[in-house]
C-alpha cells in the first residue's frame, strides 16, 4: 500500500521538493544580503537601546526601503496562494483520478476495504503535506527574522507564512479538494471548487475576523501623544505609549486606541490555525463517510 501511493504521489512530491528549493535558493540570495545588511547599519545597536526601533528611524527606514521593494512585496504576494495551490493539486486527484480512469474498480476490488483505503492514503499524503509545510514555514521564518525584529509578526503578508497557519492553509485546500474530487469525480474541476472557497475563507478571516480574535486592548493617551498614529502595522503602527514593536493598530480616536500586542501572535496563530484544521477534519471526515456509503 505504501509502495503503491508513492507510485501515485511521487510526480506531486517532486513538485513540492522543487517548490521548497525554488523557495530556499530565494530566500538564501535575499536573507543573506538581509542580515550583513541588518549589521551594517546598525540596527543592533538601535534595538538594544531603551527606546527599540523608534530611536532610530533613518536606519530602520533605510533598511525597510532596500528589502521592502516593490519586487519582494510582489512575490510573497504571489506567494499567499501557493499554500492553496498545493493543497488543491495534491488532494483533488487523490480519488478523483480513480474515478476518471477506472482504476477503482481494481483498487476498491483487493481485501482491504475502501474506507480503509482512504484512510491509508489520507494518513500518508497528510503526514507529507505536514512535512511540506513546516519545511516551507522553516525557510520563511529564518528569512524574515531580520525584518521581524523591526516590524513585528502581525503584518498581513508576513503572519500568513510564519508559525502555524501555513501548514492549517495547505491541509484545509487539501482537504475540500479531496472531497471535491470524490463529489465531482474529475480532478481540473475538484481544483477549481475547492480553490475558490478556499481563497474565500481565508480572505474573510483575515481581513474580518482575524482582528477579533481576542479582545483588543484600549490604550488611552492624550491628543499630542496619539498625533502621528494612524494605525496599521509594523513600524508605523509602534504606539508612543508603550513603545512595543509590532503592536497592531485596530482603530484610533482622539482620546486612545484599539490594538492587539505584538505578544498575542501565537494565540492568534492557533486560533486560525485551529479554525483551517477542523475544516479540513471535516471535509475529509465526510469523504471518508461518503465513500463507505457509495455504491461500488
Amino acid at each position: 500500500m505504501i509502495w503503491v501511493n508513492w507510485r501515485q504521489h511521487r510526480s506531486a512530491a517532486y513538485g513540492c521538493l522543487a517548490v521548497l528549493i525554488g523557495l530556499a535558493v530565494y530566500a538564501i540570495m535575499v536573507g543573506t544580503s538581509m542580515r550583513t545588511a541588518f549589521g551594517h547599519d546598525g540596527l543592533i545597536t538601535c534595538l538594544a537601546s531603551s527606546k527599540g526601533a523608534v530611536g532610530c528611524p533613518d536606519a530602520v527606514m533605510t533598511f525597510t526601503n532596500e528589502f521592502g521593494s516593490e519586487v519582494n512585496i510582489a512575490f510573497w504576494s504571489v506567494a499567499l496562494i501557493v499554500p492553496g495551490l498545493i493543497g488543491v493539486l495534491v488532494g483533488a486527484p487523490l480519488i478523483a483520478r480513480e474515478l476518471e480512469f477506472g482504476t477503482w474498480r481494481l483498487a476498491w476490488s483487493q481485501s482491504v476495504p475502501r474506507a480503509r483505503w482512504l484512510a491509508i492514503k489520507l494518513a500518508l499524503v497528510t503526514a507529507g503535506l505536514v512535512i511540506v509545510g513546516a519545511a516551507m514555514t522553516a525557510v520563511i521564518t529564518w528569512y524574515r527574522a531580520p525584518m521581524d525584529r523591526l516590524t513585528g509578526h502581525f503584518q498581513h503578508n508576513i503572519y500568513d507564512f510564519e508559525g502555524l497557519v501555513p501548514t492549517a492553509y495547505i491541509l484545509c485546500a487539501f482537504g475540500f479538494a479531496v472531497l471535491a474530487g470524490l463529489v465531482i469525480r474529475r480532478s481540473i474541476p475538484a481544483m477549481i471548487a475547492a480553490f475558490l472557497p478556499w481563497l474565500a475563507i481565508r480572505l474573510v478571516i483575515e481581513f474580518v475576523f482575524r482582528s477579533s480574535f481576542m479582545a483588543p486592548l484600549t490604550l488611552t493617551c492624550g491628543a499630542s501623544n496619539c498625533q502621528g498614529n494612524n494605525g496599521g502595522y509594523g513600524i508605523s503602527a509602534v504606539p508612543p505609549a508603550t513603545g512595543h514593536i509590532g503592536d497592531w493598530v485596530l482603530s484610533q480616536t482622539n482620546r486612545g486606541f484599539l490594538y492587539q500586542p505584538a505578544d498575542r501572535f501565537w494565540a492568534f496563530q492557533s486560533i486560525e490555525a485551529g479554525i483551517f484544521v477542523a475544516l479540513a477534519a471535516a471535509a475529509l471526515g465526510i469523504a471518508v463517510w461518503l465513500l463507505h456509503r457509495r455504491a461500488a
